[in-house]
């Protein structure tokens, strides 16, 4: 069997840590099996084959929550980048736990979730859903809380150009660089951003959209590690984007616009510029998990 899951914008623009969508390209590939102990082969990207790759994190998680000792051997391709910004560990997270839920029939939402929510702890030290929960639906999602978990939907089918550099931000080090807080005005701006996109999305308004794509929560702080921003986002903007933002903790940026080919070529051109390479994707919203 095997399953695929593609990467995510979490965020997306003034939704720290609780917008989130999924897109079509890149993604992960798992293929498994049953089998007497655990093990995991790795084509692409580079990561574990060991019992610290999160793909047997989050398996794991979800057999111990059904009291099974179930193993498998799994066997994973992985085309998101690890510290892409676009859920690389998310993806490897959900693929996991929808590997295990296959084997075990297991077809809770909610476990599925929580066990793949597992594996993200283990790779970035906290526990968020922000990209397994926009990865396995593939919908725009809105995380209301996590306990109990209530999570919103809006289906979305638009197109978005994906760029991601050849540099490296690890979640960790993105978030250790927030405050613990922030002025009033940031704050209120922020809702009235959020607030205002999701009515945009819901009437498919995607003009309205881009000029929503601000932060005033994160995104000041993580510019820090992104001396690009700025020099991009004009770039993209003067090409015909709508809106720009970052996705997830970057360095992957996104935006949305009329000709989203174009947009993506002069980003990765402007990047070139800086002598840094990018991939460029340019793909559609909402692509979730599916099965082969």
């Amino acid at each position: 069997m095997k399953v695929r899951v593609h990467a995510t914008i979490a965020n997306f623009g003034p939704g720290f840590d609780v917008f989130g969508v999924g897109v079509g390209k890149p993604y992960d590939e798992l293929s498994f099996k049953e089998s007497d102990e655990w093990m995991v082969r790795v084509k692409g990207y580079q990561v574990p084959e060991n019992s610290n790759n999160i793909a047997i994190v989050s398996a794991k998680a979800l057999a111990a929550m059904v009291g099974e000792e179930t193993a498998l051997e799994m066997k994973l391709t992985k085309g998101i980048r690890p510290k892409s910004g676009i859920g690389s560990s998310g993806a490897s997270s959900l693929a996991g736990a929808l590997a295990m839920a296959k084997v075990l029939g297991v077809e809770d939402d909610e476990m599925i979730l929580r066990a793949a929510m597992e594996g993200e702890r283990v790779a970035s030290g906290s526990v968020h859903g922000d990209n397994v929960i926009p990865a396995y639906y593939g919908d725009f999602t809105i995380i209301e809380s996590y306990e109990p978990l209530k999570i919103w939907r809006i289906p979305v089918n638009f197109e978005v150009v994906v760029v991601l550099p050849a540099i490296e931000i690890p979640t960790s080090e993105a978030r250790k660089i927030l405050p613990s807080k922030i002025p009033r005005k940031d704050a209120i701006r922020n809702l009235a951003l959020a607030a205002s996109l999701i009515l945009a999305l819901k009437e498919n308004d995607l003009q309205t959209v881009g000029k929503l794509l601000d932060d005033r929560i994160a995104l000041p702080y993580r510019k820090q590690l992104m001396q690009w921003y700025e020099t991009v986002r004009e770039a993209a903007l003067e090409a015909g984007a709508y809106g720009f933002s970052v996705s997830g903790s970057g360095p992957a940026v996104f935006a949305i616009g009329e000709d989203v080919a174009q947009i993506g070529k002069v980003i990765a051109e402007t990047f070139s510029g800086m002598d840094i390479k990018a991939d460029v994707y340019v793909t559609k919203v909402g692509r979730g998990a599916i099965w082969f």
